[in-house]
């Protein structure tokens, strides 16, 4: 009797064997975040040293791991060549943007007449995408002299230490630059 006519098994094939390995779909998230935030590990340590290298790799490896598994599980970012590009051309920008910030400050705190003015601005957004929204508000704090207090729908409440801060920010450059690198369509 084979078992294609015993009751029981009908139905069932055999299996065909070993399946090839084939990477599953999330790995070329979990490589690609891993990249990304491997690079950023390689500017904000700016060391090259061999432990450095290792540990970076090391947590870029899990965080690239952990982000396709469970911060993008259903709706990774996708970065097209030109917005790559652009991210790290605004990388460099808000680097220069945080170190003329910081000289800015130490002016301030310095000068024997401590010439702040502390107020909160509300900024209105045309962002709409979640990871713009969060790089707007995480560039804005990372800037010596402001800091992302609340959101509420398109406007954030920032806190500036002095009127120039204030002015920077409403200028709105910060916010192209995010759009260029996070929104579908580039600036709007």
């Amino acid at each position: 009797m084979r078992l294609d006519d015993n009751p029981a098994w009908q139905g069932r094939r055999e299996s065909p064997g070993p399946q090839p390995l084939v990477p599953r779909p999330r790995l070329a998230g979990e490589m690609a975040a891993a990249a990304v935030i491997f690079a950023f590990w390689l500017v904000i340590s700016a060391s090259l040293a061999p432990a450095d290298l290792l540990l970076g790799a090391f947590l870029s490896i899990v965080l690239g791991w952990w982000s396709a598994r469970y911060l993008w599980a259903s709706d990774a970012p996708r970065l097209t060549l030109r917005q790559l590009l652009a991210l790290l051309l605004f990388l460099l920008t808000l680097a220069g943007r945080v170190f003329l910030a910081a000289l800015h400050v130490a002016g301030l705190v310095i000068d024997p007449r401590l010439p702040i003015r502390p107020h909160l601005v509300v900024c209105r957004t045309r962002l709409r995408g979640r990871a713009s929204r969060v790089a707007f508000a995480l560039s804005v704090t990372l800037t010596p002299g402001t800091l992302t207090v609340d959101v509420d729908g398109d406007a954030f409440l920032v806190h500036c230490l002095d009127d120039l801060s204030a002015e920077r920010l409403l200028q709105g450059d910060l916010e192209r630059r995010v759009a260029v690198v996070f929104e579908r369509g580039g600036a709007s």
